[in-house]
C-alpha cells in the first residue's frame, strides 16, 4: 500500500510539475487536490490535509528551480517586477505559513476552493488588451516600464508595458500569504496580478510567478520543517514526478499562444475549486 502511495504520488506530481511550469503556478494546485483524494481512499496514512499542504509548497520550490533558470536564459522572466513582487511574498509567506498550523483542515479547504474559483473568473474575463481591474486613469510614462521577449509559438517579438507596479506589488503579498496557508506556490494569485493589474502577457507572468514561488515556497517549506509538518517519504516522491514534469512543461510553454494558456489555466481551476469546496462542506 505505502508503494501504491508512493507510486501514484510521483504520476500525480510529473502532471502537476508539467501543467505547473506551463502556467507558473507551482504544481500546487493540481497537487493539493489530487493528494486530497489519496487521503480519501485510504493510500496515504500517517498525514492530514496540513501535510499535504507542507508536501505541496516544498515541491513547489522544484517546479520552479527547473523552469525559472530555461525561462531566465530565453529571456522570458521579467527579473526586475519578480524581485520586486517576490520581497512582498516572502513576508505573505511566512505570514500564511504560521496561520496554517493553527486552522482546520476542512476550513483550508473551503478557503482554496474559493480561490481557485475567483482566480478562473478574473482569469476567464481577461479578453487582452486592457485589463478589467487596472486603473482607469493611465499611469504617468515616468512609471510604465517597457519590456519585450521573443514569442516562439506567434515567431515574433512582443512588447509590453508594466503598469500600476507599485499596486501590483502590495496585492502581491497574497499570492505569498496564500501560498503558505495553501501550499500553492502563489501562482494563482501572482499570476492573475501581472496579466490583470500589470498588463504582463500570460506567457511572462507565468514565468515570473515560478521566479517568484522559489522565493516563497522557500520560506514557507522551512516554517512547516521546523514545525513537523513534512514527510520525507512523500516529499521524496513528488519532487522527483514534480521535477520530471517540470522540464516536459517548460518545453511546451515556449510553443504555446498566450490564450490557450489562459483557457487552460481557468478550466483546470474551476475542476479543482468546485471538488474542494464539496470536500469542504463534506458533500462528498
Amino acid at each position: 500500500m505505502i508503494l501504491l502511495a508512493l507510486v501514484y504520488t510521483f504520476l500525480i506530481a510529473l502532471l502537476a510539475g508539467a501543467l505547473g511550469a506551463m502556467l507558473g503556478i507551482g504544481g500546487g494546485a493540481i497537487l493539493v487536490p489530487s493528494l486530497d483524494y489519496l487521503l480519501d481512499i485510504g493510500l496515504l496514512s500517517g498525514i492530514d490535509f496540513h501535510g499535504i499542504i507542507a508536501t505541496s509548497l516544498v515541491c513547489t520550490i522544484a517546479t520552479a528551480c527547473t523552469s525559472s533558470s530555461v525561462y531566465i536564459k530565453n529571456k522570458i522572466t521579467n527579473i526586475r517586477v519578480g524581485i520586486y513582487m517576490g520581497l512582498m511574498n516572502i513576508i505573505g509567506a511566512f505570514t500564511g505559513a504560521m496561520t496554517m498550523i493553527f486552522i482546520p483542515g476542512n476550513t483550508l479547504r473551503l478557503f482554496f476552493g474559493l480561490l481557485l474559483l475567483f482566480t478562473a473568473y478574473n482569469m476567464f474575463r481577461k479578453k487582452g488588451g486592457k485589463s478589467a481591474l487596472s486603473m482607469k486613469k493611465p499611469v504617468d510614462d515616468a512609471s510604465e516600464l517597457n519590456y519585450k521577449y521573443f514569442d516562439e509559438a506567434e515567431s515574433r517579438e512582443i512588447k509590453y508595458s508594466v503598469k500600476n507596479l507599485v499596486h501590483g506589488v502590495l496585492l502581491s503579498f497574497f499570492g505569498g500569504f496564500i501560498a503558505g496557508l495553501l501550499g500553492v506556490g502563489g501562482g494563482v494569485i501572482n499570476v492573475p496580478i501581472m496579466v490583470i493589474v500589470l498588463g504582463i502577457p500570460q506567457k511572462v507572468a507565468s514565468a515570473t510567478s515560478l521566479f517568484i514561488i522559489g522565493l516563497n515556497g522557500s520560506t514557507g517549506g522551512l516554517i512547516y520543517l521546523i514545525s513537523g509538518l513534512i514527510n520525507p517519504y512523500l516529499v521524496s516522491s513528488a519532487v522527483v514526478g514534480i521535477f520530471i514534469g517540470a522540464l516536459f512543461g517548460t518545453k511546451v510553454l515556449r510553443k504555446l499562444r498566450n490564450e490557450t494558456l489562459r483557457k487552460i489555466f481557468s478550466v483546470f481551476l474551476v475542476y479543482f475549486a468546485i471538488r474542494m469546496i464539496l470536500k469542504s462542506l463534506q458533500v462528498i
